[in-house]
């Protein structure tokens, strides 16, 4: 969803991502141009852990996208594992 249209709950109520104050600029200036604006992707969280108690086995997949196709074997690995460690996934 552009950021134009992506709205985040606040302590306020839903306001828009743009008016929000952050560190990230999230390159503003593009905001109404579809090729450079920044897209953000909802996520309803089934289960979350302290970072002290992160799951991470080496081998698994890794992308620095929020969203991306996956298209490797380790990605079908990495969620059967995840899915082993949290078993809220299916809710």
């Amino acid at each position: 969803m552009p950021i134009t249209e992506f709205k985040i709950e606040t302590q306020s109520g839903l306001s828009p991502a743009l008016e929000i104050p952050t560190k990230a600029d999230y390159h503003r200036e593009f905001a109404d141009d579809p090729e450079k604006a920044e897209y953000f992707v909802k996520v309803r969280w089934l289960e979350t852990v302290p970072v002290e108690k992160a799951f991470h086995e080496v081998g698994f997949f890794g992308n620095q996208n929020s969203a991306c196709k996956p298209q490797t074997p380790k990605w079908r690995k990495t969620t059967d594992r995840l899915k082993e460690h949290f078993t809220k996934w299916d809710i």
